[in-house]
């Protein structure tokens, strides 16, 4: 029988031991005239008996017996009791209508939620859920929507009205931050200069926030207190150092079989002003022969907006053929911390400081467009996830009284793959290009080594246009070490003979996490297309990242 069948569902998930001797049987009438037409026992909870009531009467409501009828419990022996239940007609829809007078929001949320006039009965519950945290996500976390009115007819659907308990709508006013006092707030001004809608999404979005930024750390769940004319919101956050110096050593053969050092140090400085700024200098030195010194500064969200200002000095130096000095000042905007959009000026001069005649002076002036998302997840030992970095730029180059249009264009793609707890695969794509009628020896790019292509010196190569794809396949032996092959492969042009060229690093190396930072010990060899393998060539690195 139906009944019967209902019923069994009921048993299945009803929670009751076996073990008991008393027994509850249950009388299923049609009508309350009509004989009982099915008898089920089920094991009688004797200290809770009105809760196993409700229980019973809770799952045929949800069947769709809204009429049903449960009669005084009467007592048929010492270990058996009996229920009477009167079912009645059994539903199968409901046709709600909302109330005219609700909020358009509100409204709004119903005519979405609801893509159809009638609802079956056993998706009334999820429904209401579904409605109510939705109209909840629009700014009204005290609502409540219960079904009223109802209008009872000879078919199987039933008429409601849904009721939705209105109060004012939440706005996210004031954000406390509890525990860091100096914290930069400017950096919030996403969530605090706008008129925020309260709801479960924007707290997430504003911890997630605060997540992306490297130099504080959550130590408490938010926290959030709901007054008559206003709703403030309570982080409690620690901060972190986030500085580090990097440095790196090589080692390589030179021509005369000597052993030749060559390598940089590359320091960061983060937040230590609580502005959310971030201070870098560089000094390279590759070979003895060039040096590279770079200092550069962001400060982002100037006058509590999305907006930075950024500047930039860099001075390279070869021994005896030029010295090229560039300045960069601009502005960026930041939607997030991982995102940048950026405008700079750039301006360029260089000039010959040997005996080469080739080389000419020059000076270059003009804008670059700049984009960047730079994700990290918080893996001491292997921090990177994602790193997108695209610059164009348009310039004037001056040589005496000649001016040429430039065009230049620089990007790199980075990400870390997880391939499983201990297999990793890192891809690192790297290109640059410079596009000009005569272009000069003293404006080329420099690539090879740590960074670009492995198993080459530090910037050992000169070239207007190269591309560089650095492969990794990491195994993580446990939390402190991983394993890593190298297997990169690039093409650029050759400024001698205009012609592309390919070239490959083979190796592999070790990462250590110690208490100092990660200690990444490598070795790779390289080879041009056409050239043998000469291990004579082969260059091997020191590289640690302190955290300090």
């Amino acid at each position: 029988m139906k009944h019967t069948y209902v019923l069994i569902i009921y048993i299945l998930f009803l929670n009751i031991g076996n073990g008991q001797n008393h027994q509850l049987q249950l009388a299923f009438k049609k009508t309350e005239l009509s004989p009982a037409d099915s008898l089920v026992q089920l094991p009688l909870k004797e200290m809770n008996s009105n809760q196993q009531t409700d229980s019973i009467r809770t799952s045929l409501l949800k069947k769709g017996y809204l009429n049903l009828l449960i009669n005084k419990r009467q007592k048929i022996n010492d270990s058996l009791q009996q229920l009477e239940i009167v079912l009645n007609r059994r539903y199968s829809h409901v046709q709600i209508k909302e109330d005219t007078d609700l909020r358009l929001e509100v409204l709004k949320v119903i005519s979405l939620s609801r893509k159809r006039n009638f609802i079956p009965i056993n998706e009334i519950e999820n429904y209401l859920y579904d409605l109510n945290n939705s109209i909840q996500q629009e700014g009204f976390p005290f609502t409540t929507t219960q079904l009223t009115h109802f209008k009872f007819n000879n078919s199987d659907t039933i008429e409601a009205a849904l009721t939705v308990s209105q109060r004012k709508k939440r706005y996210l006013n004031r954000i406390t931050i509890k525990g860091y006092d100096k914290f930069p707030t400017n950096t919030l001004q996403n969530f605090t200069k706008r008129r925020n809608t309260y709801n479960d999404k924007t707290i997430g979005r504003l911890e997630k926030s605060l997540e992306d930024m490297p130099f504080v750390k959550k130590t408490k769940d938010t926290e959030v207190l709901f007054k008559q004319d206003s709703t403030n919101v309570f982080i409690y956050l620690e901060k972190i150092k986030t500085n580090s110096a990097d440095g790196l050593i090589g080692f390589n053969n030179s021509n005369n079989g000597k052993l030749e050092l060559n390598g940089y140090v590359h320091l960061k400085l983060q937040n230590n002003l609580d502005r959310a700024e971030t201070f870098l200098l560089e000094y390279r030195n590759d070979n003895g022969d060039q040096t590279q010194f770079t200092t550069s500064i962001d400060l982002p969200y100037v006058w509590d907006t999305p907006l930075g200002i950024s500047s930039m000095l860099e001075i390279q130096r070869r021994d005896s053929t030029y010295q090229r000095t560039s300045v960069r000042a601009g502005l960026f905007y930041k939607p997030n911390w991982n995102s940048t959009i950026g405008i700079n000026y750039i301006n360029s001069t260089s000039t010959a400081i040997g005996q080469d005649a080739s080389l000419e002076d020059f000076s270059k002036n003009g804008i670059e467009l700049i984009t960047e998302i730079k994700k990290q997840t918080s893996d001491l030992l292997m921090p990177e996830n994602l790193w997108l970095t695209t610059r164009i730029g348009f310039n004037e180059r001056s040589i005496e009284n000649n001016s040429e249009n430039q065009l230049n264009f620089h990007a790199t793609f980075l990400k870390l793959w997880h391939l499983g707890y201990r297999s990793k695969f890192l891809g690192r794509l790297t290109s640059t290009y410079l596009n000009s009628n005569n272009i000069q020896f003293n404006e080329l790019y420099q690539f090879g080594g740590l960074g670009s292509i492995r198993g080459f010196n530090q910037n050992s190569i000169d070239s207007s246009f190269y591309t560089t794809l650095a492969t990794e396949y990491r195994y993580r032996l446990n939390d402190q070490i991983y394993l890593h092959s190298i297997l990169d492969i690039g093409v650029f042009e050759n400024f001698n003979s205009k012609k592309l060229d390919k070239l490959y690093g083979f190796g592999g190396g070790i990462a250590i996490l110690t208490q100092a930072g990660v200690l990444n010990l490598s070795i790779a060899n390289g080879r041009f297309e056409d050239a043998k393998v000469d291990l004579s060539s082969t260059v091997a690195h020191i590289n640690l990242k302190i955290n300090f």
